[in-house]
């Protein structure tokens, strides 16, 4: 038997419609029963699809569908989650045919088998095994869960109109210079990418822009008038030095000169020191352009109010070298386009931060010392 839902005797009787606030409107649960037996045989991409017309229906209800595959068949089991107050609804609807309850969730033993070499099998497990970067590198489960957190939102959020995927389309070819019809079918064959699997890409990236600007909607304005300094721009001439002595004889040289040098003799001199030190195999330079917050993570106080001709440093790299940064100009953070993007992906990046701490992450590989160093690293 496969119940289309099981309750307890003594259950309370279900609302028919829940929406975010815990209200009740008549004719929801009905409506997404039907909904849900209409999904029987289709895949997740064509149920996602399927989901706007049981959301426009019902406007005011907050809605989720989640589903798993099961591997024994193929078959896709679908839930429709309706958070209510105190709690979430999920109804789902099982078919006659579906695989039994205690089946569920097995695996043919040849889905473990990522590839074979010379007739020998290499299980999923043995390439998990050589993941040991990812305890090392925390910033690897950062964007794991990252990923996670931003395909959830994605998968909530309503589908994209015809008009709006056109022009995600459309930008998403500038971007990669795909300017004509054969350009575009041409980058598709290289990467093995059909018309589906295309539109399915663009429309991602579409609602992921869409979410950053909802979330950082009138925050912007804000965030310059408090931090605005810190996306000043300082163009630099940094030196890197592969041992303190040296490093420590060239940042003397800049001091000397910096009382009675303009900044353009400053740099001069700076850029003589590195063809002197490239010369001989001690050193290199580069001429940029870094936000000033970027220069205090490495120089730290200093870098906050570095003027045209301040030298800063030596610093050690991390790499084993150390840096002395003078630098040339100010360029003031101006409210313009650029400068929009960063605070957005700033802002942006804030909001995963304080997701990733109220999230519930189930590690099912490595030690318990070492997932929950990551655990601590994810909610840091």
């Amino acid at each position: 038997m496969s119940p289309e839902t099981v309750t307890s005797p003594d259950a309370p009787a279900l609302p028919e419609t829940v929406t975010p606030s815990g209200t009740v409107s008549p004719g929801l649960l009905g409506d997404a029963l039907t909904w849900l037996r209409g999904l029987d045989g289709i895949g997740p991409e064509e149920a996602r699809g399927r989901l706007g017309e049981l959301r426009s229906r019902h406007p005011g209800a907050d809605m989720r569908l989640v589903w798993q595959r099961e591997a024994a068949t193929g078959d896709h089991h679908y839930d429709l989650l309706l958070p209510s107050t105190g709690g979430t609804v999920s109804l789902a609807f099982a078919p006659d045919r579906a695989i039994p309850w205690p089946l569920r969730g097995s695996q043919r033993s040849g889905e473990q088998v990522v590839l074979r070499v010379n007739g020998v099998d290499v299980q999923i497990e043995q390439v998990v095994s050589l993941l040991d970067v990812l305890w090392e590198d925390t910033g690897l489960a950062v964007r794991l869960v990252n990923a996670c957190l931003v395909e959830q939102e994605v998968a909530a959020s309503a589908d994209l109109a015809d008009g709006e995927l056109q022009a995600a389309m459309d930008a998403f070819r500038r971007a990669r210079g795909l300017l004509t019809a054969r350009a575009t079918e041409e980058w598709m064959a290289e990467r093995g990418l059909g018309l589906a699997r295309l539109e399915q890409i663009v429309t991602f990236e579409a609602k992921v822009a869409q979410l950053r600007r909802r979330v950082t909607a009138g925050r912007v304005e804000d965030f310059l008038a408090e931090h605005g300094a810190g996306l000043d721009v300082l163009r630099v001439v940094r030196l890197r030095y592969g041992a303190r002595p040296d490093a420590d004889a060239a940042a003397a040289r800049l001091r000397e000169r910096s009382g009675d040098a303009t900044p353009e003799e400053l740099g001069a001199l700076a850029t003589g020191l590195a063809t002197e030190a490239a010369l001989t195999g001690l050193g290199t330079c580069r001429i940029e352009g870094n936000p000033r917050e970027d220069l205090a993570a490495l120089h730290g106080a200093d870098a906050h109010d570095a003027r045209a001709g301040a030298v800063l440093g030596p610093r050690p790299t991390g790499d084993g070298g150390f840096d002395v940064t003078v630098v040339l100009a100010v360029e003031p953070a101006t409210p313009n386009p650029a400068t929009r993007r960063i605070v957005e992906h700033r802002l942006f990046d804030g909001w995963l931060r304080e997701q990733r701490r109220r999230a519930h992450v189930q590690w099912f590989w490595g030690s318990t010392a070492r997932t929950d160093a990551l655990d601590d690293a994810l909610k840091a």
